[in-house]
């Protein structure tokens, strides 16, 4: 068997889907991982959120210049799984032997090749995290950059499942909800009574156009704004004014594009149309860009020769902001993440690997050259 295959089963059965798994076991058990193949710091780091506990664990190495991320939570089980999903089992696939378990692509198969990586090469001025809460809302990455613990650090790379290819553009997300509230009352009296959902069915249309009109803004290969009228709620029957209703709506602002500036937009839409509204930021991640891919070749070599753009959000853009450059890479595929009966294939972690090994190889001739 793969080694690094060996290394990713306990990981999947290491239960870490959010919400009802635990992360900060994965995160104790990995610390004593990192602590064993050198690092000279290793800590594990609690983070409280709504519902559960969360973690993350750093290792440093020397006084790290660069950071290699990935999330050791999951989503939870999707419906359809022929198998249990916490059972790593390794079957033979059209293309060659593939694990099948939660997580194997989404990504606890980089974690794995990160391992056997470090099995094979120490590296120097480089930190290793890996953080929980990825699949939710990202409490894990913004406590660490909160922490101060990335002071110094120049240069991040993510990993996802991009199938060993380097990723470097995406959206952001941004969704916001409107509460338009009334009396309520009898539907007799509809004419004399607020209509709470025909107002904000209005506001709906607005941001429609809005977005219509944007079709044509941002960068090539991500044109428009994406915008989406999700959902409007309210009323409990025919013959019942509702005294309330809500109005969910999402965009994606593409790469260059402030996501700030959009929400900023929008919401001045609906307080020009609809000032009684109570709006609600309920999701705000900047879209992503790398901004010096080829200060990345020391580190992955012609791999940046070709870049994908992707078509998910990651913490890559969280590090960005807070004004670290990265790239996102990793083994496994994105049409697998989160699918029933996911999987790696085994060639695209034994390739993880050997990028990772090439990665921490070269933080060493770097450091020996200057």
């Amino acid at each position: 068997m793969s080694e690094v295959a060996q290394r990713l089963e306990p990981l999947i059965r290491a239960r870490t889907d959010h919400p009802g798994g635990d992360e900060r076991a994965l995160a104790v058990a990995l610390a004593e991982a990192l602590a064993r193949r050198g690092a000279d710091q290793v800590e594990v780091v609690d983070v409280p959120r709504q519902g559960q506990k969360g973690a993350y664990v750093l290792a440093r190495f020397g006084r790290p210049r660069r950071i290699v991320n990935a999330h050791l939570d999951t989503v939870p089980p999707n419906a359809g799984w022929s198998r249990d999903p916490f059972a790593p089992q390794i079957v033979d696939g059209q293309e060659g032997a593939r694990l099948v378990g939660l997580g194997a692509a989404d990504t606890k198969g980089a974690i794995a090749a990160i391992l056997s990586a470090l099995d094979e090469e120490r590296p120097r001025d480089l930190a290793v995290l890996f953080s929980g809460d990825e699949e939710r809302s990202g409490t894990c990455l913004r406590a660490f950059l909160d922490s101060g613990a990335a002071k110094g650090i120049e240069q991040a790379i993510v990993c996802e499942p991009t199938g060993c290819r380097v990723g470097t553009r995406h959206r952001g997300v941004l969704a916001l909800e409107a509460r338009l509230c009334g009396e309520g009352g009898h539907s007799s009296r509809a004419d004399e009574l607020p209509a709470p959902i025909a107002e904000l069915a209005r506001l709906a249309v607005a941001w429609d156009d809005w977005g219509r009109a944007q079709r044509g803004r941002g960068p090539a290969g991500f044109l428009g704004m994406c915008l989406n009228v999700a959902a409007l709620d309210g009323g409990i029957a025919f013959n019942v004014v509702p005294s309330e209703a809500r109005l969910s709506i999402s965009a994606r602002p593409p790469p260059g594009v402030e996501v700030g500036a959009v929400r900023d937009e929008l919401l001045a839409i609906a307080k020009r149309r609809m000032p009684a509204a109570t709006l609600h930021v309920v999701v705000e991640n900047p879209p992503f860009l790398t901004r010096a891919l080829e200060t990345f070749r020391p580190l992955l070599g012609a791999l940046v020769e070709q870049p994908i753009d992707l078509g998910f959000w990651t913490e890559a853009a969280m590090l960005s902001s807070a004004g670290i450059d990265a790239v996102v890479i990793g083994p496994g595929e994105i049409a697998q993440a989160h699918a029933p009966d996911e999987w790696v294939a085994i060639d695209q972690l034994e390739r993880a690997r050997a990028i990772f090994a090439a990665l921490f190889a070269s933080t060493r001739e770097a450091h020996g050259a200057g």
